[in-house]
């Protein structure tokens, strides 16, 4: 090989190389960007995010416009879109397509037929490990709800949505067992219980339980559905956040008791809306800003869904009186 051969090879290389410097300085620059916005906008989370603030009025109450989508927080928005939302990237990819009436031919955009994957009403529900943890910590289950006054159904779904029914399953966060519950609450439902540990499986599903209907019993007010949607949504983000979105429906003279609209307010707990924070109390949220808000907002849908599907597998008698119950209503009308 003579040197005019490795200088032309030399030359060839010269162009990949500035590639990938290119791509390099892109990416940092978009890390410094999105780094220090993330920086100016996140606060300190309230000491105490547990403490009950219920709403109250804090001004002159006016009808005001809401700027859902403002320009300042499209492209914060965007990247948690990209990080939270990974399960439903897994459940395209899960998905059957051939299961699915959609048509790719259809003249519509990539999210709406993301959309219509998701909630296409033929996708098929995988019940999970359900009947082996029923036939394992049945009693357990069955018990704790009946003391509580819960559908044991119900907390199959959270089990499902938090642990995939893993009885040492173990979060990023530190949470532990099949109620995936987290090492200060632990600490906490072992007092109150009088338990020596929370972690085995049966102690987890004590504490979930007892944990899950005492947050029940905080949004009784709501009445029935609206209180176990309110209480998932705190076992998944804490309650501080919850009624930050409450006390912000009440601001703005909407039901702070329906979760449907107090979960559209979940939204403006984000970072970059400021302006509506300073509005509501003159100050950032008493929980503090959230910016993971999109993941108790699609918690409370899983469960429920979940729920559903598990009333439809294990019928229990009342489910038949109920629906009875309901014709009869809708022929005297």
């Amino acid at each position: 090989m003579n040197l005019k051969t490795i200088n032309i090879q030399n030359l060839l290389k010269i162009p990949g190389i500035l590639l990938g410097f290119l791509l390099i300085v892109v990416f940092a620059v978009i890390v410094l960007v999105y780094t220090n916005y993330t920086k100016k906008s996140i606060d300190s989370v309230n000491d105490n995010p547990e403490s009950v603030i219920p709403p109250v009025e804090t001004g002159e109450q006016q009808n005001k416009e809401i700027q859902l989508q403002s320009i300042s927080i499209k492209n914060a928005i965007y990247v948690e879109d990209l990080v939270y939302n990974w399960q439903n990237i897994v459940d395209i990819f899960a998905f059957n397509v051939n299961d699915s009436a959609i048509s790719y031919g259809d003249s519509v955009n990539h999210s709406q037929v993301i959309n219509k994957i998701l909630t296409n009403p033929n996708k098929k529900f995988s019940k999970g490990s359900s009947d082996e943890i029923l036939a394992q910590y049945g009693d357990v289950i069955l018990d704790e709800c009946k003391y509580y006054n819960l559908d044991w159904r119900l907390i199959l779904a959270m089990v499902k949505q938090e642990s995939a029914f893993v009885p040492d399953a173990v979060s990023h966060a530190g949470a532990y067992g099949f109620m995936q519950i987290m090492p200060k609450t632990g600490s906490m439902l072992e007092h109150q219980l009088q338990i020596e540990e929370h972690r085995s499986p049966k102690n987890n599903l004590i504490a979930g339980i007892y944990y899950y209907a005492s947050l029940v019993g905080r949004y009784y007010g709501a009445g029935d559905t609206n209180k176990y949607k309110f209480a998932l949504a705190s076992y998944n983000a804490g309650s501080g956040h919850v009624e930050d979105a409450m006390t912000m429906a009440y601001y703005y003279h909407e039901n702070y008791f329906d979760w449907d609209i107090v979960k559209e307010y979940m939204k403006l707990l984000a970072p970059g809306n400021d302006s509506i924070h300073v509005k509501v109390w003159n100050r950032n949220p008493p929980g503090g800003v959230f910016a993971n808000w999109k993941e108790p907002y699609h918690y409370v849908d899983n469960i429920m869904y979940y729920w559903a599907q598990y009333k439809k597998l294990y019928p229990l008698p009342e489910d038949t009186q109920k629906s009875t119950k309901k014709k009869k209503k809708n022929k005297s009308k």
